[in-house]
């Protein structure tokens, strides 16, 4: 119980004081807690001590009606005016904060997908690019080996991807099509020589035996 009473009591001064002027306050706060509304008993700790209720300090004065306070000083007079005419500034809701999206990725036509599964060390961390089929304002409809996949747009990319200009007649690869004969002639190449070189003579050194003795480049 003395530690609940000293753990409330610190609450209400660290919300009061300011300084190290604990002990000023201290009165007003021991009074407040007496005075305080317990629910569980159905009435104040003072009632429960006194029979009665605690006389604060604001039932001493004569109440007052605040709108037959009229301010004698043309300062207070224009202090009114100017903050009755003060607006509070819209409220602000950081809640939910704007996903960044890249501009790019409206107009990719292709795009790269996260791997969000467990990668290896050397493994890629985007797979792709695949084309895609629809776009929304969340996900696209992304062409995946054949198929129609639905992913978020959290998971994309935009790949930049230089697309190859075909003809309406020729709808084959430029890469692989075949490349025309030229109509200039071609230069005939002389055949080749059948003539070697001749060799550099190495000098053969034999031994009594007959054995042919190399000697080894370096000491040539």
């Amino acid at each position: 119980m003395v530690e609940r009473l000293h753990r409330q009591l610190k609450a209400s001064l660290k919300a009061r004081t300011t300084g190290s002027n604990w002990f000023e306050e201290l009165p007003m706060d021991l009074l407040g807690i007496r005075s305080s509304w317990r629910v569980d008993p159905g009435c104040s700790p003072a009632e429960l001590v006194y029979g009665s209720t605690l006389h604060i300090p604001g039932e001493f004065l004569q109440p007052r009606d605040a709108r037959t306070v009229e301010p004698d000083l043309p300062f207070l007079k224009h202090l009114q005016k100017t903050m009755r005419s003060v607006k509070p500034p819209a409220p602000q809701f950081h809640g939910q904060p704007p996903v960044y999206v890249p501009a790019s990725l409206a107009s990719s036509k292709f795009v790269y997908v996260r791997r969000d599964s467990h990668r290896h060390p050397l493994q890629r961390p985007y797979d792709g690019p695949y084309r895609v089929l629809n776009k929304s304002d969340k996900f696209f409809t992304v062409e995946v080996k054949g198929r129609a996949e639905t992913i978020s747009i959290d998971r994309l990319k935009a790949a930049f991807v230089t697309q190859l200009t075909t003809s309406g007649d020729n709808k084959r690869d430029p890469l692989s099509a075949k490349t025309p004969p030229s109509s200039q002639s071609e230069t005939a190449l002389p055949p080749p020589s059948n003539s070697v070189a001749p060799s550099v003579a190495n000098p053969v050194t034999k031994t009594r035996s007959g054995r042919i003795v190399r000697v080894p480049l370096r000491f040539r």
